[in-house]
C-alpha cells in the first residue's frame, strides 16, 4: 500500500477518534452540570459585611448539597425596585428557586406572587404575607426585641434619655424588634426619642449632629450596619459615658464590642438562618428527603462574654 494511502487511513482514523473523544466530553460535561441546583439568593443589603456569617450558612449548605448558587447584594440598601428587577433576571437566568429576604411592600409582593408561577420562592429573615411563598425561614424577632429590652432596662434607665434610631421599618423582622423592645422599654424611660434614620455616605457625620443635639444616655440601633455607624459616632465625638446597643453584626462589630464602643448586641445564629433556608429550598425542590428543623437561636453578646465557646461560634462560625 501506497505511503500516501497509508496516512489517508490513519488520519480518517484519527479524526473519527477525535469526534468520538469530544462528543463524549460533551456528553460527561453535561451530565456534571445537570448534578448542581441553581438557586439564586437576594438580600436587602448592599454590602457583603452585613450578612458575613449568612453567606458562610449559605455556603456550606451549597457545598453541602451540590447547588450552584448566586447571592446578590443590592446596590442601595432597601431598593425595592431593584430586588424585584433581579427576581425576574434570575428566573429567566435558570435559577431553580430563589431565596430572597423581602423588603415590606406591595408592589413586591406581586412580583413574588407572579414569580412563584414559575419557581420555589422562599422567604428568609423577614416575610411576605402570600399563600404563594413556598416557606418562610424566620427569626425571634420579638424575643431578641425583648430580651434587648430587658437587658438594658437591668442596668438602670429611669432617669436616662434613650435615642431610638428607627431604620428599615419596610422590613416586617425590624419592625417586630422595634415594637417589642418598646413594649417593654417606651414608658421606663426618662425620655425615648425615636428617630429616623438613614444610611448613606454622610451616615456617621449625620449622626454625630443627632447626638450632639439630643445628648443620649443610651442609644439603640435596630440593625447591624447602624449599629456600626453609632459605635463610629460615638468613639469620634469621644462620648464615652453612651451606652450603645443594638442587633446583629458586621465584621467590623466584634472589634467594636472588644473596645467597649458598643455596649453589647444581640446576635442572632445567620449561619443557621442561611444554611436551613438553602437547606428548606432543595426539601422544596424535592433535592432532598430529610426534613430538618432547626432553631434560629440568639446571644446576648458584650465584651464579658464575647469569647465564651457559644459566643465565639456565633461571631466567627467554623466552615468547612
Amino acid at each position: 500500500m501506497k505511503l500516501k494511502n497509508i496516512f489517508l487511513i490513519f488520519s480518517i482514523i484519527m479524526l473519527f477518534f477525535g469526534m468520538f473523544y469530544f462528543i463524549s466530553f460533551d456528553v460527561i460535561q453535561h451530565q456534571e452540570k445537570s448534578v448542581y441546583t441553581k438557586i439564586s439568593v437576594i438580600t436587602r443589603e448592599s454590602s457583603s459585611d452585613a450578612i458575613v456569617n449568612l453567606q458562610q450558612g449559605l455556603e456550606q449548605a451549597a457545598y453541602d448539597m451540590d447547588v450552584e448558587m448566586s447571592l446578590l447584594t443590592l446596590t442601595e440598601q432597601n431598593n425595592v425596585q431593584e430586588q424585584q428587577k433581579l427576581i425576574e433576571r434570575e428566573i429567566n437566568s435558570g435559577a431553580e428557586a430563589i431565596i430572597i429576604m423581602p423588603i415590606e411592600n406591595e408592589e413586591l409582593k406581586n412580583i413574588i406572587e407572579k414569580a412563584s408561577e414559575k419557581v420555589p420562592i422562599i422567604c428568609m429573615g423577614s416575610c411576605i404575607q402570600s399563600t404563594a411563598v413556598s416557606a418562610n425561614i424566620l427569626v425571634q424577632d420579638e424575643e431578641m426585641g425583648k430580651e434587648l429590652a430587658r437587658r438594658i432596662f437591668v442596668k438602670g434607665i429611669f432617669n436616662k434619655k434613650v435615642l431610638l434610631l428607627e431604620s428599615s421599618l419596610q422590613c416586617d423582622s425590624i419592625n417586630k424588634r422595634k415594637n417589642a423592645l418598646l413594649s417593654i422599654l417606651e414608658n421606663r424611660t426618662a425620655c425615648m426619642i425615636k428617630q429616623n434614620f438613614e444610611i448613606s455616605s454622610n451616615a456617621v457625620k449625620n449622626l454625630e449632629q443627632i447626638i450632639q443635639k439630643i445628648e443620649p444616655d443610651v442609644i439603640i440601633a435596630l440593625e447591624p450596619t447602624v449599629l456600626d455607624i453609632t459605635a463610629e459616632a460615638v468613639k469620634h465625638l469621644q462620648k464615652n459615658n453612651i451606652m450603645v446597643y443594638g442587633f446583629g453584626m458586621t465584621t467590623k462589630t466584634p472589634s467594636y464590642i472588644e473596645k467597649d464602643d458598643i455596649t453589647a448586641s444581640i446576635i442572632q445564629n445567620d449561619f443557621n438562618l442561611g444554611y436551613l433556608s438553602m437547606r428548606r429550598a432543595m426539601e422544596i425542590l424535592n433535592k432532598i428527603e430529610d426534613r430538618e428543623e432547626g432553631m434560629i437561636d440568639y446571644a446576648f453578646v458584650n465584651g464579658h462574654n464575647m469569647y465564651t465557646k457559644e459566643n465565639q461560634r456565633l461571631l466567627f462560625p467554623f466552615v468547612r
